[in-house]
Order: structure tokens, then sequence, then C-alpha cells
């Protein structure tokens, strides 16, 4: 359960760019732990530009944006980047780096129980806690969870280098990596694009399951449609938020 009451906020927050254009004018509003949100508007709305101010890419704007102290934030940009000395499965495994850290040290630990002089006690409470963050992480099967992901996303193969992938692929590899990392707050620009429909199917159930906060811009109403359970109209420079999926915002 989150320890704070809203795991982003906007207090006043302008955006505008050179030459004068305001394309986010005045946003207040807070985002609660949980909530799935669809972010609509025509074209030049600022829909991509309100999630790269949430990511901290973007930090030319005046006013207050803020994630809650200790919230993760993870976000898929239309072309995002990819560690081109690493290959597909090695950007991947950087979003299981900490949990994959501690599986490690855990079966250390019984190595060195075996060992003469070993101080059992200590050692056996440090495994403890390590198995109690490992089982929240659900963190046991890493292989199996990136192998399920990885195909379920029709990633390339995982020792392809990143650098002969295509824009699609890319972005596939950075959605399995973000999906994999489980951040607090998940920004998703486009996440159905370069997707065929059964991946789209396993994202959209992966969503629903998900215990953080979604906020995704999409053109895919069908998917919005099932997975958002609010909805947040930026027109005309103002945010103005609506309970309820894309067919109950349009009645």
């Amino acid at each position: 359960m989150a320890a704070y009451q809203y795991v982003y906020t906007m207090h006043n927050m302008v955006k505008s760019y050179p030459g004068g254009k305001t394309v986010l004018n005045g946003i207040t509003l807070s985002f609660l732990p949980g909530v799935k949100i669809g972010v609509l508007g025509p074209n030049g709305s600022g829909k991509s530009t309100l999630l790269k101010i949430m990511a901290g890419i973007d930090k030319e704007f005046t006013g207050e944006a803020w994630a809650a102290e200790g919230a993760r934030i993870g976000y898929l940009a239309q072309e995002p980047q990819l560690d081109p000395t690493k290959n597909v499965i090695e950007n991947v495994m950087e979003a299981l780096g900490p949990i994959k850290s501690k599986v490690d040290r855990f079966n250390a630990i019984g190595l060195e129980m075996a060992e003469e002089g070993a101080d059992f006690d200590t050692l056996m409470v440090e495994m403890g806690e390590l198995q109690e963050q490992i089982d929240a992480a659900d963190g046991w099967e890493i292989e199996r969870t990136v192998e399920i992901a990885l195909d379920a996303l029709r990633c390339p193969p995982p020792e392809s280098a990143v650098t002969n992938l295509s824009g699609g692929e890319k972005r596939r590899v950075a959605l399995c990596k973000l999906l994999l990392e489980k951040p607090d707050l998940l920004l998703l620009d486009e996440p159905t694009n370069h997707l065929d429909a059964e991946s789209v199917a396993w994202l959209q159930r992966h969503l629903e399951d998900y215990k953080g906060t979604v906020i995704m811009v999409t053109h895919d109403r069908y998917f919005l449609d099932n997975v958002t359970s609010w909805i947040l109209e930026l027109d005309r420079g103002r945010g103005i938020p609506y309970e309820g999926n894309y067919t109950e915002y349009l009645t």
C-alpha cells in the first residue's frame, strides 16, 4: 500500500513554447495511486508534453509539478533510448538488477553458512530479510518472467544487438524493460504502436492487473476503454478529468 496520498501533483503548471504558444495553461491536478488514466485531446494539445513533464524530461515550465517522495516513475517515449553497447537481454535485465542482486546474495548466504566459523545467526537474519523482499517483488523466477514478457511482446532474439533493431523493435524492448521495472507511476506514450493483436491483448491484461498508476496516451480506443477508469481531456490548455472509461466519457 502506498505511503502517500497522491503519486503525482501539479499546481498551476504552465507550458509554453518559444513564440508564445501555450499548450498547458494552469494545470492543477493530483493523481491517486493505482488509477488508470487515458489522456485525450487533439493533436498539439500537449498530451506527449504532459507525459514528458511528469517523467522529469521537460523541465521548461512554470508552476509546480512533483512526484511523491519515494515514488518511482517509468516512461515509454515514442522513440525510446536503449543502451547501444548492450544487446536485447542485457538492456531488459537492467530492470531487474536490484532484485537479481538480492537473489544472488540469498543464494550466496546458503554457501557461507556451510563455511567453518560462519556467524549463523547474523546470516539467518539477513536471509530472512532478503526472502521477504524477494517474495514481495515476486523475484524467485526472474528468468521465466523475462522470457514470458519478451515472448508476449514479440521482442527480437535476446542476443540481438540493439544497434541493428528497427524503431518498432526498440519500442517493444523498451516497453518490456519498463513493465519489468514495475514503477509506481507508468507513463506510456502510444504503447500499442508496433504491437500485433496478441501482444496488445497481453499488454491489456498486464495493465489491468498492474498495481501502480498508469497514465497513457493512445489512439487505440478499444484498448483505452478496457484499461482506463479515468479520462483526462486536454482542451485549450486546460486539463479536465472525467471518472469512467472512454465509452463513459463519450456519453
